[in-house]
């Protein structure tokens, strides 16, 4: 009987721990084909890189509520490469979790899969979810949840030429 529930449970764990890691793996694997092929036919308008983390993932354009594992370009950009590139997030593991640790003059950089555009952080702060006005200056805004749902968490960087 132990040794029957000892099985149990010791396939219980292997399963709670599996699934994310393959769940992790898959994502990583969708973002490092799509950035390796270059995929600019894509629905993906390029990628961010912030070296600190080794963390990459796929940035989509638009203004639908924002995917789990996807940073989104919002609707207040032009596109990728123009003077004012705002990125949301959520805050989890798979997208925005970490930028809670950049720190001023690190380095983000964004790809539309020709160009790679180098930015470094200026500027780490929490704003109004409602406040706006922010986000006047020419630059790259990262934007995520805090714990608070009346307030988010946004990183600037300006653009190194």
């Amino acid at each position: 009987m132990l040794k029957k529930l000892v099985k149990v449970l010791l396939v219980i764990s292997l399963l709670v721990f599996f699934i994310p890691v393959a769940k992790d793996m898959t994502i990583k694997n969708r973002i490092k084909s799509v950035i390796k092929n270059n995929n600019v036919n894509s629905e993906y308008s390029g990628f961010i890189y912030i070296p600190k983390f080794d963390y990459k993932n796929l940035i989509k354009e638009g203004d639908e509520s924002l995917d789990k594992n996807l940073v989104l370009l919002t609707n207040f950009s032009n596109n990728i490469g123009s003077n004012k590139i705002i990125l949301a997030g959520h805050n989890n593991k798979y997208v925005f979790s970490k930028i809670y640790n950049l720190d001023l003059g690190d380095e983000i950089v964004i790809s539309d899969f020709y160009v790679d555009y180098n930015y470094k952080v200026k500027e780490r702060r929490i704003i109004k979810v409602d406040d706006f006005s922010y986000f006047n200056e020419d630059g790259l805004y990262l934007i995520t949840c805090t714990n608070n749902n009346q307030e988010r968490f946004v990183i600037k960087a300006k653009r190194e030429y």
